[in-house]
C-alpha cells in the first residue's frame, strides 16, 4: 500500500466529509479512495471514518489521527515545492486568508498586481474573520487584526488600527452650524445622526479617549448596517457621521468627498488600540519562493502608505 497516497485521502475525506468531492479532486473514482482507506484502517487497527448511507465523518480516533498527520503531510509537501521552484518558475497555488473588509479594500488590490507580476502563481484568497492556525490550516500566509503570536508565527504590520470619524463636507457643515461651533463635543456626538457598524458579535460601540481612560458614548444611529460600502452609501448619501479604519477612508479623505469631524475627544470603535493589520507567515514557509514574493510584495507595496 501506497501509505502516503492513503493518508492524503484520508486527510481530504475528513476535509469533506465526502468520498465523492475527494474523488474528483484526486481523479480517482470513489471506490478507490474508500479502499484504500480500509487498507490504512487495516493497517492501523481502528476505524478512521463512519460510512453511513447518507454521510461520511471521522471517528473520535480518526479526528485525533487527522490533525496528527495534517501537519506531517503539509511538511512533505512544502519540502517539495522549496526543491521545485528553486529549479525553475515560481509557480503553484497559494493559499492567501484574509479578514472581509480589508482583503477587499486593500489587499485585493495589491494581489493583482502581484498576479500581474507572477501569472503562473495561482492565488487562493479565503475571506474570514475565523482564527487561523497557520500549520494546521492549509493557509500560507494570513491578514489578520491584532497582533497574534504563535510558535514559529511571524508577524509584520501592515496597517494602523487608527479610526477616524468622518462626513461629508456638506453634513458636517450643518452640524457645525447647528451647534454654533467649529469642535464638536462628545455630548454634541451623542445627539448626532449616526452610521454605526454592525459584525457577527453586535454593533460595534464608540468609544470617547482623552489618551489616559476611555468612555463608552451613548449615539443614537439612524442607521445600523454589517456591510461598510451599505453604510458608506448611507455615509455619501449625507445621512450621518460614522466610524472607518483610516485605511478604509484614506482615498475619500484624500480627494475630499469625506472630511474629518473635529471633536474634543478621539473617537474609536475600540476601547483599547492594539488592534492593528498583521500579515502572518511561517519562518520555514518563508523559505518556499511562491511565498516569499508574495508577503515581499505585500510588505513592499503596502510600506509606509497605510502604516501610521
Amino acid at each position: 500500500m501506497d501509505k502516503i497516497r492513503a493518508l492524503r485521502y484520508f486527510k481530504r475525506v475528513a476535509e469533506v466529509n465526502s468520498f465523492t468531492l475527494a474523488s474528483e479532486e484526486f481523479g480517482v473514482p470513489p471506490s478507490s479512495i474508500s479502499r484504500r482507506l480500509r487498507d490504512l484502517e487495516s493497517e492501523l487497527g481502528v476505524e478512521l471514518i463512519k460510512r453511513t448511507t447518507r454521510n461520511v465523518s471521522t471517528t473520535e480516533l480518526g479526528s485525533v489521527y487527522y490533525h496528527s498527520i495534517a501537519r506531517a503531510l503539509q511538511i512533505i509537501d512544502d519540502a517539495d515545492e522549496l526543491l521545485s521552484q528553486r529549479r525553475g518558475t515560481i509557480e503553484g497555488r497559494l493559499h492567501i486568508s484574509s479578514t472581509v473588509s480589508y482583503g477587499e479594500k486593500v489587499l485585493f488590490p495589491v494581489l493583482q498586481k502581484f498576479h500581474h507580476q507572477y501569472p503562473d502563481i495561482i492565488l487562493d484568497l479565503d475571506y474570514s474573520e475565523d482564527p487561523v492556525v497557520l500549520g494546521n490550516d492549509s493557509v500560507d500566509i494570513a491578514v489578520r487584526a491584532g497582533h497574534m503570536p504563535e510558535e514559529r508565527v511571524i508577524a509584520r504590520r501592515l496597517s494602523s488600527d487608527e479610526f477616524k470619524l468622518v462626513a461629508t463636507p456638506e453634513r458636517l457643515l450643518s452640524l457645525q452650524a447647528h451647534y454654533g461651533k467649529e469642535i464638536l463635543s462628545v455630548m454634541d456626538i451623542e445627539s448626532c445622526p449616526t452610521l454605526q457598524y454592525r459584525n457577527v458579535r453586535g454593533a460595534l460601540s464608540w468609544w470617547a479617549s482623552n489618551g489616559q481612560n476611555s468612555e463608552k458614548i451613548a449615539i443614537k444611529p439612524v442607521f445600523i448596517c454589517n456591510s461598510g460600502e451599505t453604510l458608506m452609501a448611507a455615509l455619501l448619501a449625507h445621512e450621518g457621521m460614522a466610524l472607518y479604519p483610516i485605511w478604509w477612508v484614506k482615498n475619500q479623505l484624500e480627494s475630499g468627498v469625506l472630511v474629518e469631524v473635529p471633536v474634543e475627544q478621539k473617537i474609536s470603535s475600540r476601547q483599547q488600540a492594539g488592534q492593528d493589520i498583521f500579515i502572518l507567515y511561517q519562518q520555514a514557509k518563508y523559505q518556499i519562493p511562491k511565498v516569499k514574493c508574495c508577503v515581499d510584495f505585500i510588505l513592499n507595496t503596502l510600506s509606509g502608505e497605510w502604516v501610521r
